[in-house]
């Protein structure tokens, strides 16, 4: 990445992003105990799969911007940091393609060349029409066993998650964003986060001149396909997306950018955006 556009970046950060629009509100329970508003949740799209790896860093040597993503998981019920959630997290790459799905997509993104087995013709989701909460995009099939930019992490006694990895591309149809599920009641097992429930499914979004800086660089120059912005994404739109936007600061030189998000959630509750 060259000096200025890295220098313009920066400066995109400091210039528009300053705090969450939708942090902790507090209300009284009937019984007077303080609750904290849920987090929106998001569709989970049908690029998920069940094969993340316990890991802080998800990249695996993808070429991008770099990226280090901090959550804060809150207690709805409390206000207070819920600690021993795993939080998974998994995005498509620099040239918008996702692990176990990748060569699919050229030039449009995943799903848009020839459909893999079990999925119908059509462009991914976001397109063609406004969806609606507990909707779900045609279900993708898994072509091949990668598992670059994904991974899950369990919230230390803060509440606190850390992800290295790279600034998200796009693809047609969809703005640049990350998927999350939380997952509560699991153990890790060889690695990976078993059993337990999903008690939230959401995306994280940026603030769109942060997104346009960041598709300057290098990594994310494509033809062929114009990039989606925040107003013309149906799953922003219509899912409540404004109350997922990442707060974005810079680091010091030559590290990576700070992605901040709170998930404020209640541990008893089923996620209603998940597959099943």
């Amino acid at each position: 990445m060259t000096v200025l556009n890295r220098r313009r970046f920066v400066q995109f950060c400091l210039g528009g992003i300053a705090v969450l629009p939708w942090s902790r509100m507090v209300r009284a329970l009937p019984d007077g105990r303080p609750a904290c508003r849920l987090s929106a949740e998001q569709t989970e799209g049908p690029y998920y799969l069940d094969r993340a790896q316990f890991r802080q860093d998800i990249t695996e040597g993808k070429p991008g911007l770099p990226l280090t993503l901090r959550f804060e998981i809150v207690d709805s019920r409390t206000c207070r940091p819920l600690s021993g959630t795993a939080l998974e997290v998994w995005h498509c790459d620099a040239q918008g393609e996702y692990s176990g799905f990748a060569g699919q997509g050229a030039p449009g993104g995943p799903g848009m060349g020839p459909p893999p087995s079990g999925r119908p013709p059509g462009p991914p989701p976001g397109v063609g029409g406004p969806m609606g909460m507990g909707s779900h995009p045609p279900k993708s099939v898994a072509t091949d066993e990668l598992t670059f930019l994904r991974g899950v992490q369990v919230a230390d006694a803060r509440g606190e998650v850390t992800f290295q990895t790279i600034y998200p591309g796009y693809y047609m149809g969809r703005c640049n964003h990350i998927h999350m599920k939380l997952h509560v009641g699991g153990q890790l097992t060889d690695g990976r986060y078993r059993s337990g429930h999903v008690v939230h499914t959401g995306q994280l979004f940026f603030e769109e001149h942060a997104s346009i800086a960041a598709m300057e660089n290098a990594p994310y120059q494509r033809r062929g396909t114009t990039r989606t912005t925040l107003r013309e994404d149906s799953v922003y739109t219509t899912q409540h997306g404004e109350q997922s936007i990442a707060t974005l600061t810079p680091a010091a030189t030559g590290e990576p950018q700070v992605a901040r998000l709170t998930l404020t959630i209640d541990p008893e509750n089923t996620s209603h955006e998940g597959w099943g």
